[in-house]
């Protein structure tokens, strides 16, 4: 048997493992999930919204546009004195309010635009747009016309979102955060949403990590009335200065399991016990005695087969005590032989 080192052992399909433990001898056959579920239709905490021409991704949702989709939960989020108050600080670039001239209480609302021409766009210029409108309506007149970047600034208190870029080359992945270090192909990668973070939801159904001194998830023990003892990592509650921080990390972990998913990286397993004679490893002695699918991730000691499997096989994979082998047919009556 050859003797290994695994402190990673990535798969793919086909691949084949041997092992023995406690006296009998097994193979696993690994295989693509084929009919694996979207990590979308998960229970998760997140809102992926993604626009493609040619490909539905991430979350449904209805909206068809994306300003359409921020100005909604605007609509859904701001009270109209947070509307106002941006534009009269100038947070809101492109508005401005004038008292109305013999109206009190009443406001002019003026906006910037440009003029686009096969040469760029012009100056901006700045025209009256409403006049005489009491200050709790100026929302109802100006929601319509935010830009994304509007509805950003106003959404900042009550979410947390990054961009979401595919590369769409021979297959399709998806990454989230800053453009600088995604794709460099300009032609086949692009941004085609966001993932968003609701403060609220975030707060209420999730807690922060405690770490240590290096930044690393403290451990702790957890003794059971049977006696029985579990080890998990010390939470605490998240705080004002704590939830954005927990809200980039659990949508860079969706977006990393629904990127696994959308580049293939699912599989199940089939798993045989063998005859006590390697020479004599054949079809009709292999007994098949478990499968199971729905495994993420290409890193066989971490997307949860060999928990699942068990047999010895995680022992197997960290001792290096382990055979591999491949097969290409998609009969499942002479893999491993």
């Amino acid at each position: 048997m050859q003797i290994k080192e695994a402190r990673h052992q990535y798969i793919s399909d086909g691949n084949t493992i041997k092992w023995s433990h406690e006296g009998k001898r097994y193979c696993l056959v690994i295989r693509n999930d084929d009919n694996a579920d979207s990590p979308r239709s998960w229970d998760n905490l997140a809102v992926m919204a993604c626009w493609h021409r040619r490909y539905n991704l991430g979350d449904k949702i209805d909206e068809t546009d994306p300003e359409v989709f921020w100005r909604h939960l605007v609509r859904d989020h701001c009270t109209t004195e947070e509307v106002v108050e941006a534009i009269k600080a100038g947070k809101l670039g492109g508005f401005r309010l004038e008292p109305s001239e013999g109206a009190p209480g009443m406001y002019d609302i003026y906006e910037t635009y440009y003029i686009r021409t096969v040469i760029g766009r012009s100056e901006p210029s700045e025209s009256l747009e409403y006049e005489q409108i009491p200050e709790d309506q100026i929302p109802d007149y100006v929601l319509d016309d935010l830009n994304i970047e509007h509805c950003q600034t106003l959404l900042e208190p009550y979410f947390e979102w990054l961009p979401l870029w595919l590369y769409d080359h021979s297959g399709i992945t998806m990454s989230c955060g800053a453009r600088s270090g995604q794709y460099a192909d300009r032609w086949d990668s692009g941004q085609v949403g966001w993932i968003i973070a609701e403060k609220e939801k975030i707060m209420r159904e999730t807690v922060g990590y405690v770490l240590d001194e290096k930044g690393q998830r403290i451990k702790e023990e957890h003794v059971h009335q049977n006696g029985t003892v579990t080890w998990g990592y010390k939470t605490e509650p998240l705080t004002e200065e704590t939830w954005r921080a927990r809200a980039i990390e659990i949508m860079e972990g969706e977006v990393e399991d629904y990127d696994t998913y959308l580049r293939g990286e699912v599989y199940g397993y089939i798993l045989y016990e063998l005859g006590d004679d390697p020479e004599e490893d054949s079809e009709e002695t292999a007994e098949e005695i478990d499968s199971c699918w729905g495994f993420y991730g290409d890193d066989l000691l971490e997307n949860g087969i060999p928990d699942n499997c068990g047999c010895g096989l995680y022992e197997a994979l960290q001792s290096g005590e382990y055979e591999e082998g491949s097969v290409s047919s998609r009969s499942y009556s002479y893999l491993i032989f």
